[in-house]
């Protein structure tokens, strides 16, 4: 009686290389070979669908959420005790800076060409009386990093709450975006007049006009302490807003009131 015949070997009949390694069959490399650039197509196009609608400028700095100037979605603020920022312009006396030895540094020099626009004269009244109430409130200037990473910065004038506990119990808030502490440290000072003004104007109501006045008041600090030097994003934004023939309703189309 007869055995079982052996299993038949699935790619006897298959064609082999000179080393022996099966060939694929011709229908289905030609076919591989025609699904490469519809592949390429369709990768380039979902990118380019993606890219098409860039972020208004009145978008970029979106309207208040919950105690915060600006919405930045979940954000992360360090522990660190804010000291007070040491041999500062009359303007800036009483302001305090927070974070590590390093981040207090940059604070402090972004801080100083504030104060270098101060003395030369180059700040509206506005801008004076939002950094002077700034000081004499003894705010706090410090990174922190956004959700929202688009977003420069944001400030705050109410206690926030958070491990171990009070992230900082007296005085404003402004929290510059952590990726300031990797870039030129003047770009810090545009910021901290348009969070003072918008602070001192409308805490977090999200009034249009605020929300102007704060970005005139940064344009104003870009053009005289930045003079000469690349500018940051934030600056050209604050022009082009400016340079819109409605900053008003654009602000408002964009969620101000």
């Amino acid at each position: 009686m007869l055995g079982p015949s052996p299993a038949r070997e699935p790619w006897r009949d298959t064609p082999v290389g000179e080393l022996h390694d099966p060939l694929l069959p011709r229908w289905f490399v030609l076919t591989a070979l025609a699904m490469i650039p519809l592949a390429v197509a369709a990768l380039v196009g979902a990118f380019a669908l993606l890219g098409t609608r860039e972020v208004p400028v009145a978008e970029r700095r979106p309207p208040p959420q919950g105690p915060f100037t600006n919405a930045v979605g979940a954000h992360q603020i360090g522990g660190a005790e804010p000291v007070v920022y040491e041999d500062a312009c009359r303007l800036l006396r009483g302001v305090r800076v927070a974070g590590t030895a390093a981040d207090r540094s940059l604070l402090r020099r972004g801080l100083a060409g504030l104060c270098n626009t101060a003395l030369a004269d180059a700040l509206s009244e506005p801008t004076e009386a939002a950094l002077d109430w700034f000081a004499a409130h003894r705010g706090t200037v410090r990174f922190a990093a956004f959700e929202a990473t688009g977003v420069d910065s944001t400030a705050t004038a109410f206690t926030l709450e958070g491990p171990p506990g009070p992230v900082d119990v007296e005085g404003p808030l402004i929290l510059v975006n952590a990726k300031f502490a990797r870039a030129d440290p003047l770009w810090i000072a545009p910021l901290v007049a348009h969070d003072a003004v918008l602070l001192h104007q409308d805490r977090a109501n999200g009034r249009a006009e605020a929300a102007l006045a704060a970005r005139r008041a940064e344009a104003e600090v870009c053009r005289e302490l930045l003079a000469g030097r690349r500018p940051s994003r934030g600056c050209q934004d604050a022009e082009a807003l400016l340079g819109l023939p409605d900053p008003l309703g654009a602000l408002r189309a964009a969620g101000y009131r």
